[in-house]
């Protein structure tokens, strides 16, 4: 046995002055045989160590043929005279050349397979100066075995994970077409004549499926998210406009808890910015949404400006605040704070997936707050434009006659206007109160200087007393929405709609505008009366549920369209190729009897060679990026996110009407 050893330890020795072979490419595990440098050990030296590692060990000769084993090849192979033949001769998958890199082999023994590890190393031997070719195997049957086993369950917990995601797509897909109709036809009831209990109840539905819209998009989100399927698609898009249309969308949330949401944009931010404008919109939706959620006094005010090559959007609000332990968990996905009522409207999955949105971005979510006092979330990502030197220096300049008396109270909606019309070069005069506005005129007065315009905030008591000077002043009302026909519209020259849209505030100081026709004539119903626009556009409607044929089908009517309704798309196939005109195509993405994309090229076909090319929106309850491409590259103009919005709807028909040099609605 010492002997054994002593060979073991002599091998051991010669194998550590390992260096690489020559020109053959092998490996040579010895000394490089020279005149004076001979490897101080034998073949069975090897042989006898490898006896010790349990391993299988064979000496051959450079062409193949055995020369010597030890005994674990023997009693694996259950061969008793291996020699002067070579491992094919054995039984073995090998051939005479000696392997130049480890190889699995699968051998037979008794009547079972296992699986071999096999490496060949190339020696000199010490005495004959001949090249020898040492291989030895180990048995790793368990642990491919394990592998195998290991690789299966990945595969199978990704194909659990596809078929979750499938899954979870098709049950949103089928959430989204009932909420389309919710949603739909609760915004055109509202356009008809009701008593304020129904209002009252119409606005309800309309909350409750809004709630559970966005609650169906944060889980749909999360799970893309989750799967590594997330994807960016990045265009040229106005912030302001968009941050407009969010906070549009949540003043009515703002106004029935009685706080304020206001919104103002830096001068040199410019007016085209690169980033993905539905992402954007979700993280803005969920930032600004939660704001407002928890704000029960005072109010909210967004700030948006750039700061180097980061364009920052802060959120702050007059909240409760949070604690410090809140905010270390604030961004964890289900996490939720406040009260129990107030955890109870969500699923803790906004702010989490609005983080994640933004790192995608290559920007980031961060939160400062204090107990009793608010709370500000700051909102960064890459300030990438195609016109970053160019508009900031013209938005400066729109109000430069301008000189405002504002007379609205304290808070973050009297903040934004301020800071609007400074921004657009225009001066402006804050007074919260009719008296403090009466003390403000007198002093320009005595200067010989006067204000241009008064904007008057209709929550503001005591206007009819000021004095004669303030009468002959330009004045504009200021309401919301929800007090419009509560107000005395003849005793003013303009008026503007909380919260402010920009353009319309220049528009109405500049006196192109009396007041909010532009933004009324955005909506479905252009008058209190109800009367149609006469558009004479024809629509060529292909829509499968009849709910959301009813909502799109009215909302077309109401907007002066002749509108011709499909239910398949054979149908559609057969209406689009007829000979009638058509000005546009609406169409459901999944619609039965085929495949829309493959409808569409023969559509775009028959147009071109007609000369009338007949813009296709497409109306889809899908998420998938790859979907939409695929739909847009198979000739579709257009693909709106269902539920749909009757007034974006309208704003993208006209968008894409103007696209193609057609009439808009």
């Amino acid at each position: 046995m010492r002997n054994l050893a002593d060979l073991h330890e002599r091998l051991r020795s010669t194998f550590s002055r390992a260096k690489p072979a020559g020109e053959d490419g092998l490996f040579l595990q010895v000394g490089q045989p020279s005149d004076h440098d001979f490897v101080d050990a034998g073949p069975r030296a090897f042989l006898e160590s490898q006896e010790l590692l349990s391993s299988l060990a064979v000496v051959r000769s450079i062409d193949g043929v055995v020369l010597a084993t030890n005994r674990t090849f023997l009693k694996i192979l259950g061969t008793e005279a291996p020699e002067d033949r070579t491992l094919e001769d054995l039984g073995l998958p090998l051939s005479n050349q000696p392997l130049t890199s480890p190889r699995d082999i699968e051998i037979s023994i008794q009547h079972e397979v296992r699986v071999l590890s096999w490496q060949d190393v190339l020696v000199r031997d010490s005495v004959s100066g001949e090249y020898l070719v040492f291989g030895t195997a180990r048995d790793v049957t368990e642990d491919r075995r394990l592998e195998h086993a290991r690789e299966e369950a990945r595969l199978h917990a990704e194909e659990a994970s596809r078929a979750k995601n499938r899954q979870l797509a098709t049950v949103v897909h089928e959430l989204r077409t009932p909420l389309n109709g919710i949603l739909g036809m609760s915004h055109l009831l509202q356009q008809t004549g009701l008593t304020p209990e129904q209002r009252n109840y119409i606005a309800g539905i309309s909350q409750a499926g809004s709630a559970l819209a966005q609650l169906v998009d944060d889980l749909l989100d999360f799970s893309t998210i989750e799967a590594g399927r997330f994807r960016l698609n990045s265009r040229a898009e106005n912030i302001r406009q968009l941050l407009e249309s969010v906070v549009e969308m949540l003043a009515p949330r703002a106004h029935q808890k009685g706080i304020e949401l206001g919104a103002t944009v830096a001068f040199d931010v410019p007016n085209l910015m690169d980033f993905d404008p539905a992402r954007l919109r979700q993280v803005l939706f969920n930032v600004i949404g939660n704001a407002v959620k928890f704000t029960k006094f005072g109010g909210v005010l967004v700030r948006v400006r750039l700061n180097g090559r980061a364009m920052v959007i802060t959120v702050a609000d007059t909240g409760p605040g949070m604690s410090a332990e809140a905010r270390e968990r604030i961004f964890e996905e289900f996490e939720q704070v406040g009260t129990a009522a107030e955890r109870s409207g969500g699923t803790g999955l906004g702010l989490s997936i609005s983080s994640r949105i933004l790192r995608e971005f290559g920007g980031r979510l961060s939160v400062e707050s204090e107990e009793g006092v608010g709370t500000t979330f700051t909102i960064e990502l890459p300030a990438i434009s195609a016109d970053m030197n160019s508009g900031g220096n013209d938005r400066m300049l729109l109000l430069r006659s301008s000189h405002v008396l504002l007379l609205a109270p304290d808070g973050p909606a009297a903040q934004a206007i301020i800071s609007t019309i400074e921004t657009l070069g225009g001066r402006c005069r804050h007074a919260a109160s009719a008296e403090e506005a009466e003390w403000a005129i007198a002093n320009l007065t005595r200067k010989n200087l006067a204000f241009t315009d008064m904007i008057v905030d209709h929550r503001v008591p005591g206007v009819d007393l000021l004095g004669p000077v303030a009468q002959k002043i330009r004045r504009i009302l200021l309401v919301s929405p929800e007090e419009r026909s509560s107000q005395r519209w003849d005793a003013y020259d303009a008026w503007l709609i909380r919260p402010l849209r920009e353009q319309s505030l220049v528009d109405v100081l500049r006196g192109r505008l009396g007041g909010m026709a532009g933004r009324m004539t955005a909506e479905v119903v252009p008058s209190a009366e109800g009367k149609r626009l006469e558009t004479g556009l024809s629509v060529l409607l292909a829509e499968d549920d009849p709910v959301s044929a009813m909502m799109v089908g009215a909302i077309l009517r109401k907007a002066g369209c002749t509108v011709h309704h499909v239910t398949d798309l054979e149908g559609l196939r057969q209406a689009a190729l007829a000979d009638r005109h058509t000005d546009l195509i609406i169409s459901d993405l999944h619609m039965p009897g085929g495949d829309l994309a493959d409808v569409l090229p023969l559509i775009r076909k028959r147009a071109l060679s007609n000369g009338e090319h007949a813009p296709v929106l497409v109306l889809s309850g899908e998420t998938d990026p790859l979907i939409r491409e695929r739909v847009i590259a198979s000739g579709a103009s257009c693909v709106l996110q269902k539920p749909i919005d009757p007034r974006r709807l309208l704003a993208e028909i006209d968008t894409v009407l103007r696209r193609t040099g057609r009439k808009p609605i």
